[in-house]
């Protein structure tokens, strides 16, 4: 079928258009909203700035098809193969990618706000910029692997309230991206980039951030408890009431971060550097410091009952009205 077949058959009224081969087509521009292309091979095709909201493209192929530009909002591309496919600036509001291959796609600006992407490959995309508001990437363990987005590039992108439960994010690059309220509970992140991200208020609770940077990231009143973060780089962070309690932050490098008022029962931060940190009023009940570096760090008003202390480095430190392991009040 070509391009005028489909198009005539569809300003007839038809929209069922099951299986076609439909490869390197050119339907720039074109309205096509509501047509349903499951199957169909659209590989190659051209589809710059084409409406196809509400399409059903379902197990369709569309290897590198491009669809920059195109609306795609609400449309089914369940299981649909989108590698290498190009959709700089596409609008995929609310769509149905479960399971959609999307390796290597160019979602650069792309719009994908409250998309579901359940079980999706997204290894090796570019989603620059991209928008991901309320999107759907998390693990169901009777329904959906986690979202797999391996080498997956999210530099600035906006993640704001996204669920990306149990999500596989190791060494992605989330620099500068706006992950406040963000759901990443039990989500793989080693070696993940996040330099400079926002993280306010978000769960990550059970998270694995081993090996991560984070400097100058901003994780205010984040959920962090049980979380692995063993030689994260959080120089400069921002952890103002963070909740950390049972945290394990073996040799993390925390050089002047904001600590102020954070919840760190139990944590475990041997060997860490928190040289020049913030810590006034922090909860340490029960931490492990052991050659810890807090030289320099402002504990004051801390609470530091029964943690252990006795090869922490405490040169220059401010301890004025600290709760001292042995329950005293330093003064």
């Amino acid at each position: 079928m070509d391009a005028n077949e489909l198009l005539k058959r569809y300003a007839d009224g038809e929209i069922k258009f099951i299986g076609v081969k439909l490869n390197g087509v050119n339907l720039f521009g074109e309205d096509l909203i509501g047509i349903a292309l499951n199957q169909a091979d659209l590989s190659k095709a051209i589809l710059t700035f084409t409406y196809l909201s509400r399409a059903t493209l379902n197990k369709a192929n569309l290897i590198s098809t491009n669809l920059s530009g195109a609306n795609l909002n609400q449309a089914s591309l369940i299981s649909a193969n989108l590698h290498d496919a190009d959709l700089h600036g596409a609008s995929l509001q609310g769509a149905d990618l479960r399971n959609a291959n999307l390796t290597l796609a160019d979602m650069l600006d792309a719009n994908l706000m409250s998309a579901d992407l359940r079980g999706a490959d997204l290894s090796g995309a570019n989603l620059t910029g991209a928008c991901l508001r309320g999107a759907n990437l998390r693990e169901e363990k009777r329904g959906y692997p986690p979202a797999i987005l391996r080498g997956t590039n999210l530099h600035k992108a906006d993640l704001r309230g996204a669920d990306l439960t149990g999500a596989n994010l190791a060494k992605v690059n989330l620099s500068g991206a706006n992950l406040s309220e963000i759901s990443l509970r039990g989500a793989d992140l080693r070696g993940a980039n996040l330099s400079e991200a926002i993280l306010y208020n978000a769960s990550l609770s059970d998270i694995n951030l081993e090996g991560a940077d984070l400097r100058g990231a901003n994780l205010m009143n984040s959920r962090l408890e049980r979380s692995n973060m063993t030689d994260t780089e959080l120089t400069d962070a921002n952890l103002y009431g963070a909740i950390m309690a049972n945290a394990k932050l073996v040799r993390a490098k925390m050089i002047r971060a904001n600590l102020n008022l954070a919840r760190l029962s139990r944590v475990d931060l041997s060997r860490a550097n928190l040289r020049g940190a913030n810590l006034i009023e922090a909860d340490l009940v029960d931490a492990y410091l052991a050659r810890t570096n807090l030289s320099g760090a402002n504990l004051n008003k801390a609470n530091l009952m029964r943690a252990e202390m006795s090869t922490t480095n405490l040169m220059g430190a401010d301890l004025r009205e600290a709760v001292m392991p042995d329950g005293t009040t330093n003064y």
